[in-house]
């Protein structure tokens, strides 16, 4: 069935135009509605280990709000899991219900599958490759640290979800450059600490309101009592500050005020500054990596790496005095105020340590012959759990930092621009992101030889020329995926349209989006739209209009963990009403 542009909102008109499609919209093609499971998720709210029960009864409710197909993240199913085994930990506590759920089942993905099917259900793998060990640090001194502590890391050690494979290569990482600091001064005592606003407005701080607190081990900070002079000055900026929207915080050489803090000279490994407000009006603003620069006694800048106590993960436990805190995290664009209440322990503060990770968390480099061989061995498990395909990721949780720029210098990349003649940035991106397609590549053969399907994230967001700040964090960077080349030399069966800085409203407009949507079409690769349920009161305008477009194959509900909840004896039920009845909206749209 045919749908015209004047027959539907304004907003798929839009989206008709951008297409160049004026009359008519192509004709209505099978619709199919999907859910992800990131069994991670799951298993954070569980009380018990997941049973075999819970991911059929998982799959029985899924099947009766009209899901068609499951993607279900793979987590090294095929060789143990990312997790650590359930061993009792020093405090008396036992590790932990993901690795005991994983040790039980055996291989999640396995489960999954048959559920699905023994409830007439795709199953896909969702793979992430470069998700191979999650950035949850515990601080050097705290228990946690102690308990299951696997590879350092500014601040701590890594503690949570590290496959095996880079707990034995960690130097498969990707690689941050090695050629823009010195020794002398990285290491060197702390002898200024300056304090810059965002502008030139006076602030409520005065010397007597400032502390500065220290720790060895990034565990339970203790004020230190020393003196120091404190000068205030009015200076400008040296360059553009943005935030993590891509607001301008500060334009090159607009005024700001600087307060100066020297007469000591700090050797402790954490620094940190905050205030003895507890109430008021704060004013002392700026990002969190532009708040603070260290001096050594020469007046050099000291290269490191900062925490204003924000987390994604365990943020409970964020506390300067009583536990520690979260270093590089990636949110170092944050606006944050010096001079709030710090009562909590993660607000209030600015705290710095020296140096930078020499690796990110836990991604491993794609341009590294082994890291591919490893990745399509996982491929190869994913086909013998019974999967129907394989959904492909670039996305992820393995490499956050607030210096994304500085990463991509493995010595494989390296050796390969030598071989190209040239060693910059755009090389550094070209030689990996060719490493990616060739993986791609090799995917799509196994997958293709086995009788599968393989699908493709295309992802809105980081696929453009001026990515958002915000989405940093979840990307490598230095690389360029040539998503077009990859539906031109038809490296996947399907694409998802998946995108979460732009509104759902917008991506029917965005020429990113529309490029892509066109590209497979004309490719004759069926795409589907992937939608977080972050609005759930607006999820069945959001699939009519999707299905209305006729342009998709289908509406993927992200995620399960967001609307399924499991009750006594192995039941599972639906918490979100929009998600229960979300197969009548495909039912009614269709017939228009």
């Amino acid at each position: 069935m045919t749908t015209t542009c004047n027959s539907v909102p304004i907003l798929i008109a839009i989206g008709c135009v951008a297409a160049g499609t004026l009359a008519e919209a192509p004709a209505a093609q099978p619709f199919t509605l999907e859910a992800v499971t990131d069994f991670i998720d799951e298993l954070s709210a569980a009380k018990q280990p997941v049973t075999v029960k819970q991911i059929r009864s998982m799959m029985a409710t899924l099947r009766q709000c009209g899901v068609k197909r499951v993607s279900w993240a793979y987590y090294g199913d095929g060789h143990g899991g990312y997790f650590h085994s359930p061993t009792l930990l020093k405090d008396g506590r036992s590790e932990n219900i993901p690795a005991r759920t994983y040790q039980q089942l055996g291989n999640p993905l396995k489960v999954a599958v048959q559920a699905a099917h023994a409830e007439g259900l795709e199953l896909y793998a969702y793979y992430k490759p470069y998700e191979t060990g999650l950035g949850i640090v515990a601080p050097e001194g705290s228990l946690e640290a102690s308990n299951f502590g696997r590879l350092s890391h500014k601040g701590g050690r890594l503690t949570s979800m590290m496959d095996r494979f880079v707990l034995d290569n960690p130097h498969l990482r990707i690689k941050r450059r090695t050629d823009d600091t010195s020794n002398a001064v990285a290491n060197a005592p702390i002898c200024t600490l300056r304090l810059i606003k965002q502008d030139d407005a006076p602030t409520r701080i005065r010397k007597q309101n400032l502390q500065i607190w220290a720790s060895r081990l990034n565990h339970r900070y203790q004020q230190l009592e020393i003196d120091f002079d404190l000068q205030e000055s009015i200076e400008l900026a040296t360059h553009d500050i943005y935030d993590l929207k891509n607001t301008l915080v500060t334009r090159k050489g607009a005024p700001v005020r600087v307060l100066s803090l020297s007469g000591f000279r700090l050797e402790q490994p954490y620094i940190l500054v905050t205030t003895n407000f507890t109430s008021g009006k704060s004013d002392f603003e700026n990002t969190v990596m532009e708040m603070l620069v260290p001096l050594d006694d020469e007046g050099r800048k000291i290269p490191g790496v900062f925490s204003d106590g924000w987390a994604i993960w365990d943020l409970h436990k964020s506390n300067f005095r009583q536990w520690g805190l979260f270093f590089d995290y990636g949110f170092g664009r944050h606006r944050r105020f010096l001079d709030s209440s710090n009562v909590r322990g993660n607000l209030g503060l600015i705290a710095f340590t020296r140096g930078r990770n020499k690796y990110l968390t836990g991604a491993l480099c794609e341009t590294e012959p082994e890291v591919r061989k490893y990745w399509l061995s996982c491929i190869e498990e994913m086909l013998d759990a019974g999967v129907d395909g394989i959904d492909l990721r670039v996305e992820n949780h393995s490499t956050h930092t607030d210096y994304p720029e500085e990463y991509g210098f493995n010595q494989a990349v390296l050796e390969a621009c030598n071989i190209r003649g040239a060693l910059d940035l755009q090389t550094i991106a070209q030689v990996r992101g060719d490493a990616y397609t060739e993986f791609l590549r090799q995917a799509r053969k196994r997958i293709t030889t086995r009788g599968k399907r393989m699908r493709v994230n295309l992802h809105v967001d980081w696929f453009r020329s001026h990515p958002p700040p915000g989405r940093q964090l979840a990307f490598p960077a230095n690389i360029k995926f040539n998503w077009k080349h990859w539906v031109d030399e038809g490296l996947m069966d399907e694409a998802i349209l998946r995108f979460l800085s732009i509104p759902f409203t917008r991506v029917f407009q965005d020429p990113v989006a529309q490029n892509m949507i066109a590209s497979c079409r004309q490719a004759g690769i069926p795409i589907t739209v992937n939608k977080y349920l972050s609005q759930p009161q607006q999820l069945h305008q959001q699939i009519a209009t999707v299905q209305q477009d006729g342009r998709f194959s289908g509406f993927i509900l992200y995620e399960t963990a967001s609307f399924l909840k499991w009750g006594p004896a192995a039941t599972c039920k639906v918490t979100m009403e929009p998600v229960r009845t979300a197969q009548t909206v495909i039912k009614d749209s269709s017939q228009h």
